[in-house]
C-alpha cells in the first residue's frame, strides 16, 4: 500500500489555501469603487438635467419652483435618498465624504455653480475625497466645463 508523504500533504494544503484566498478576494465587494462611480454618475445626471433648462428670468432672478433642477447635494444621506428607485430598492453608501455637504448646480449650458444659480460660475476645481477602509479616491469637478473626473 502506497501513502502520501508529509511533504505532499503540506503542498496540497498550501495549494488549497492559496486557491481559497484567490476565490475569496474575487468575491469581495468593491464598495469604494462602486460608491465613487455611483456619485460620479449622479453628478453627470445633474449636469444632464440642468443642460438646456433655463433657470433664470430675464431680470436674472431664479425661476421659483425650478431652482433644484440640475442641482446635486454631495452629502451621504442626500445621495442615499436620491438613489432609491421606484421599486423601493435603495443604495447605501459606504464611503466617508469630504467635504461632507456641498451643493453643485449646473446651468442651461452645463456649467457648474456652487450652492445655487446666483450667476457666479465655479472658478476653481472642487475636490471631493472619498475614503473606505484605508483606501481613498477623489472626484474633481472642473470649472467652466463641469467635468467630474475620478482620480486615484
Amino acid at each position: 500500500m502506497k501513502a502520501f508523504t508529509l511533504i505532499e500533504l503540506i503542498f496540497v494544503i498550501l495549494l488549497i489555501g492559496i486557491m481559497a484566498k484567490l476565490g475569496f478576494s474575487a468575491f469581495k465587494p468593491k464598495y469604494l469603487i462602486n460608491d465613487v462611480n455611483f456619485i460620479q454618475m449622479k453628478i453627470k445626471e445633474a449636469q444632464f438635467l440642468g443642460t438646456g433648462f433655463e433657470h433664470l428670468n430675464f431680470d436674472g432672478t431664479v425661476i421659483s419652483g425650478y431652482n433644484d433642477i440640475g442641482c446635486i447635494r454631495i452629502e451621504k444621506k442626500s445621495l442615499e435618498e436620491n438613489a432609491t428607485s421606484p421599486k423601493n430598492i435603495s443604495y447605501k453608501l459606504h464611503v466617508n465624504i469630504n467635504p461632507s455637504d456641498t451643493t453643485i448646480c449646473f446651468d442651461s449650458k452645463g456649467r457648474p455653480h456652487k450652492d445655487n444659480f446666483n450667476g457666479k460660475l465655479l472658478t476653481q476645481q472642487i475636490l471631493f475625497n472619498f475614503k473606505y477602509s484605508n483606501k481613498e479616491r477623489n472626484i474633481t469637478i472642473e470649472p467652466i466645463t463641469g467635468y467630474a473626473i475620478i482620480s486615484y
